[in-house]
C-alpha cells in the first residue's frame, strides 16, 4: 500500500483549491525556530519541552493546534526572578484582552495576586476551565538557519496564564505542566513570537511535522530535514478559515474514496453563521472525528469498495476493521493513498482511522493528529492560507529527522 496521510486527504477530501510552491527563499536574519515535539504513548498526545523562567527551566506542556494561549500550573515550585503579574487595565491585559481584575485569598505567590488580571484557561481534553492569573515571565526557544537547531532566543516578558493544577487531571501526561496553545488569538505562542520578532522579518507563519519526536517550525519556509532535504517543496496551498474561537479551518467540498465521490449532506461542509459544520484541524483528537451522518457514508461505502475483505470485530474506538493479512494480500488490487487512513489496532487487525462523531459536532469533520502524521502542515496568517506537503516517506525523510542531535 502507498505511504501518506495528507496525499491521502487529497484524494480522500476534494478542497477548494490547490496549487504548486516551486520556490525557497534563504535569509540570514533571525527569523526562523524549531520547537522539537514528542507524542506520548499513553494518550497520543504531542509533547514540547518549553524553556521558561530565570533560571531557565525545561518545562513539558502538550501542544494544541487551536489553544488560545500558554498556560502552567504555579500553584508548587514556581520559582522564578522575572516572573511579573500585570496589574488590572495595563496593556498587558489590553492585549491579552481581558478587563476582569482577579483576586486571591490565599498567600502571594506567581498565580495568586491581587488586582491582576484574570483570564480562563482551558484542558483542551475535558473542555474543563478555570479563572487564571495573567502573567510574564522568560520563554526561550530554539533558533535556526538550516536543518539544526541553533542557540536558543529569549523573550523576556512572554505573556501566559498561570492556572490551577486541578486543569491537569486526569486526561493529561503525568509529567505535564500545561498548556501550549498554537491558535489564532493576541497571546498564544505564535503571534507573541511574530510580533516580538517581526522588526527581524519573521513571518507569521508557522508549520507542523508531526511523528513520535516530530518539530514545529515558526516562521516562513524553507525548513529542513536530513539528509538536507526542504521538505516545503512542493507545497500545496488551500484557504486557511479562522474560527470565531480562534480555531483553524479548511474548506471540504466533496470526499472522495477510490476516486469515487462518496454521497453525503454537503451542507454540513460549510461553515453557518453560528460557527456549526466545516471542517477543523485538531492536534488534541488523535484520529478524525465525521459526522454520523459522514461517518456512516463513509463507511458503508469504504466497506463495500472492499467488499472481497471480510470484517473482523471491532476494535474501539474504531467501528470498521479488517484482517491485516487479507488486506495486504498481494491479489488485492484495491489501492488506499494513506497509511494514515487505517491503523493497526492490535496485533493482525487494521481498523479504519475514523472515528464517528454524533449528530450534534460543532465541526462536520475534524481532522486528527494521526492524519497528519509525517506531512509538513503550514498556517500562513499572513496570506490565510494552509499549506501542506504529500508523505515525506515519499522524499525518503520523515518528520522524525531534524538533527536535534546538533543542539547546542
Amino acid at each position: 500500500m502507498a505511504s501518506s496521510s495528507l496525499y491521502f486527504l487529497l484524494i480522500f477530501l476534494s478542497i477548494s483549491s490547490f496549487t504548486l510552491l516551486s520556490q525557497s527563499q534563504t535569509s540570514s536574519k533571525l527569523n526562523k525556530f524549531v520547537l522539537p515535539i514528542h507524542q506520548d504513548n499513553k494518550t497520543n498526545l504531542y509533547v514540547a519541552n518549553i524553556y521558561k523562567r530565570t533560571p531557565l527551566l525545561q518545562i513539558p506542556f502538550v501542544v494544541d493546534l487551536n489553544g488560545r494561549l500558554l498556560w502552567v500550573t504555579c500553584e508548587q515550585n514556581y520559582l522564578s526572578s522575572t516572573y511579573h503579574a500585570p496589574r488590572c487595565y495595563s496593556t498587558q491585559c489590553a492585549r491579552a484582552n481581558t478587563h476582569y481584575c482577579h483576586t486571591c485569598f490565599s498567600k502571594a505567590r506567581p498565580g495568586c495576586h491581587n488586582n491582576t488580571c484574570g483570564l480562563m484557561s482551558v484542558n483542551p481534553v475535558t473542555g474543563l476551565t478555570a479563572m487564571s492569573e495573567l502573567a510574564q515571565d522568560v520563554l526561550s526557544i530554539y533558533s535556526t538557519q538550516g536543518s539544526n537547531p541553533g542557540p536558543l532566543v529569549k523573550i523576556p516578558r512572554f505573556l501566559f496564564t498561570c492556572a490551577p493544577s486541578l486543569l491537569l487531571q486526569p486526561v493529561l501526561p503525568g509529567n505535564v505542566q500545561g498548556v501550549a496553545g498554537l491558535g489564532y488569538s493576541p497571546i498564544s505562542l505564535p503571534t507573541q513570537l511574530a510580533s516580538h520578532f517581526g522588526y527581524a522579518g519573521f513571518a507569521p507563519t508557522f508549520a507542523l511535522c508531526l511523528a513520535p519526536n516530530g518539530v514545529i517550525f515558526f516562521g516562513d519556509s524553507p525548513y529542513y530535514m536530513l539528509p538536507g532535504l526542504d521538505i516545503s517543496l512542493p507545497v500545496g496551498y488551500t484557504p486557511l478559515i479562522i474560527s470565531p474561537l480562534g480555531e483553524y479551518y479548511i474548506e471540504v467540498k466533496s470526499i472522495k474514496i477510490n476516486n469515487k465521490d462518496v454521497p453525503l449532506n454537503t451542507t454540513l461542509l460549510s461553515i453557518d453563521r453560528r460557527g456549526i459544520g466545516g471542517t477543523k484541524l485538531s492536534t488534541i483528537n488523535p484520529y478524525t472525528i465525521l459526522e454520523h451522518s459522514i461517518f456512516k457514508s463513509v463507511t458503508e461505502f469504504f466497506t463495500k469498495e472492499l467488499s472481497s475483505i471480510p470484517l473482523v470485530k471491532l476494535v474501539e474506538p474504531f467501528e470498521v476493521c479488517f484482517n491485516s493479512k487479507m488486506l495486504h494480500d498481494q491479489h488485492v488490487i484495491w489501492r488506499i493513498y494513506g497509511s494514515n487512513s487505517l491503523v493497526e489496532a492490535t496485533p493482525g487487525v487494521s481498523c479504519l482511522a475514523f472515528v464517528d462523531g454524533g449528530l450534534n459536532t460543532r465541526a462536520a469533520i475534524v481532522i486528527g493528529a494521526y492524519q497528519m502524521e509525517n506531512n509538513l502542515i503550514q498556517f500562513d496568517m499572513a496570506r490565510s492560507r494552509l499549506g501542506f506537503s504529500s508523505s515525506l516517506l515519499f522524499f525518503r525523510t520523515s518528520c522524525n529527522n531534524l538533527n536535534f542531535t546538533a543542539i547546542p
